[in-house]
């Protein structure tokens, strides 16, 4: 799999994910050669909230690596959370895998989360019309 392939793919993805209102234009998906690149789009849900997402990826072994991410939900003016890997916590479990709770972005200790994940965790809260306002 090159970097295109897996552009494509990951751009498929979120477009048929029925949780999605819309995609923001432009998407930025940047090659830096065959093999690695930087995927940042902004989806929206049907109550306007978004996520952000910003991964570096590596696909020279054959399948994706994602080398830097972050994952960002925002309902309102609110942060309702983030995963990333940036080291800025190395006494966290897991490090430098983190997730951000809440308002004030709480780090908490957390496994790198596969995108799917992040958007189950995202339709879960819109069921129950938690986080932020």
């Amino acid at each position: 799999m090159d970097i295109l392939d897996y552009f494509e793919s990951l751009r498929r993805g979120i477009q048929q994910n029925h949780s999605i209102g819309s995609i923001e234009e432009p998407v930025l998906m940047q090659a830096f050669d065959d093999c690695r690149g930087l995927f940042r789009a902004r989806v929206f849900f049907w109550d306007n909230s978004h996520l952000t997402i910003d991964e570096v990826i590596d696909t020279e072994g054959g399948y994706p690596e994602i080398l830097r991410y972050s994952y960002n939900y925002i309902k309102g003016n609110e942060h309702v959370l983030r995963y990333d890997n940036a080291p800025h916590y190395p006494a966290l479990e897991n490090f430098p895998h983190h997730k951000h709770i809440g308002p004030d972005e709480t780090p908490e200790s957390s496994h790198q989360p596969r995108l799917s994940q992040v958007f189950s965790e995202i339709e879960a809260i819109l069921a129950t019309g938690s986080g932020g306002s």
